[in-house]
């Protein structure tokens, strides 16, 4: 499933980050493998030194309690979060215990008056806290949450300075509650989707792009927008730093391609894999396009070019990709001594919203600050010392009594779905 992309890139810009982070989607899968991820960075003191990140769906959940609770992080003289572990991790690890798939689902269809998107929106108030507001986030980093616009075909996004289409332009200094923003971002279809946005309050103006001024948007468009999953357009959520970065970090926690022995008889099973397999070609030639541009920075000849040149532009950006399916032998600084082999296979649980398994969370975790380590020394950084010690300690993540009857219930449920599959 595929939103096109305009010719021209809305967020093409002359002035270039120093460093900029991404965070894919993938439900609570990604939300803790991303967790670890951002330890890691905060543990060498890189978190400090983020100029923006960028993220979608479940990376935007993870990104959002960051947002909200940057101002409480405690950094030292080494630019080193000292209290990261009270103020952010231990807030995750509670809300990983709340469905927010199942009760917002349940809800938005029995209740008339509201909506799935309108019951996620007030889980993640409860994660974010009730005043948490776009025009309350930190000035750096720049938080960019990413939706996509069912009704322009574009990338939407919200940030502290804008909120922002292609077609429709920028609207600045939103006054927009943060978990509308997260909501939207993680409004997984057709279930959590789509959020409406009313936009007869904001003012969109259209900005040069690329010295062209775009013609003003259909007054039509500027009444509402129609938001999905931020995945749909770009689930590594690097969009809005490609042209904006000289160093880039990915940290891509969506589900791998698996192949199927099904037949796909049935036209609606046979439908929802084409949309997948297209959904899963998009993503690979991004990933694709994104490694080759890591790898093109290592020319020399790319020193030749001026700043301007648009192939010093392209292949100018340095960085590095790590994902929760990637075999940690292939990176330079292999072995790792706190890696476990099993960990890989934690790419096969799903993209759900609820609570995935006390050792579940804790090896999402876990993995994610391992691979991410063996990705920044083996491609950014050689000079750092690799992890020693895991963020997540055994035990530490215990199931509560609700979160217990939903990991009951859940089996019965995958054994339904699988038994349908398997009559197509």
């Amino acid at each position: 499933m595929t939103v096109s992309n305009p010719a021209a890139t809305f967020s093409a810009q002359p002035s270039r980050l120093a460093l900029g982070l991404s965070l894919s989607g993938g439900g609570y899968r990604a939300m803790l493998f991303h967790a670890g991820a951002l330890w890691r960075l905060n543990e060498v003191g890189w978190l400090k030194k983020l100029d923006a990140i960028s993220s979608v769906s479940g990376g935007s959940i993870a990104a959002g309690l960051l947002a909200a609770s940057w101002r409480n992080l405690l950094f030292d003289a080494q630019g080193i979060a000292t209290n990261f572990d009270d103020v952010y991790l231990a807030k995750l690890l509670a809300f990983a215990h709340l469905a927010v798939d199942f009760s917002s689902i349940g809800y938005g269809v029995a209740a008339p008056w509201t909506s799935a998107a309108k019951q996620a929106v007030k889980s993640y108030r409860r994660l974010l806290g009730r005043d948490a507001n776009l025009n309350k986030l930190p000035d750096e980093p720049r938080f960019i949450f990413c939706s996509s616009n069912l009704t322009t075909g574009s990338l939407f996004r919200f940030e502290k300075r804008y909120i922002a289409d292609y077609r429709l332009g920028q609207h600045f200094n939103p006054d927009l509650d943060l978990a509308v923003a997260v909501a939207a971002s993680a409004a997984f279809p057709p279930f959590l989707s789509p959020l409406r946005l009313d936009l007869r309050g904001f003012n969109f103006q259209m900005r040069p792009v690329n010295g062209i001024t775009p013609a003003p948007a259909d007054p039509a468009l500027l009444r509402r927008a129609v938001l999905t999953d931020g995945g749909v357009y770009d689930n590594h959520g690097v969009q809005p730093l490609l042209q904006r970065c000289k160093t880039l970090l990915v940290s891509d926690g969506g589900a791998p391609w698996t192949p199927s022995t099904s037949g796909f008889r049935l036209w609606g099973s046979q439908l929802k894999r084409v949309f997948d397999t297209t959904d899963n070609q998009v993503r690979a030639l991004r990933r694709q396009d994104l490694i080759d541009r890591f790898i093109g920075t290592a020319d020399p000849t790319l020193e030749l070019l001026p700043p301007t040149s648009a192939v010093q532009q392209r292949y100018g950006l340095r960085g590095t990709y790590w994902g929760i399916g990637t075999h940690p032998e292939n990176y330079p600084a292999w072995p790792h001594p706190l890696a476990k082999p099993e960990w890989r296979r934690l790419a096969n649980i799903g993209t759900w919203l609820h609570f995935l398994g006390a050792q579940q969370t804790t090896d999402l975790i876990n993995w994610g600050y391992v691979v991410s380590d063996l990705a920044l020394r083996s491609y950014i950084d050689q000079s750092l010392p690799p992890g020693t010690s895991l963020p997540v300690a055994e035990a530490r993540v215990l199931p509560r009594l609700t979160t217990r009857i939903t990991q009951r219930a859940l089996p019965t449920i995958v054994r339904g779905w699988r038994w349908m599959s398997a009559r197509s």
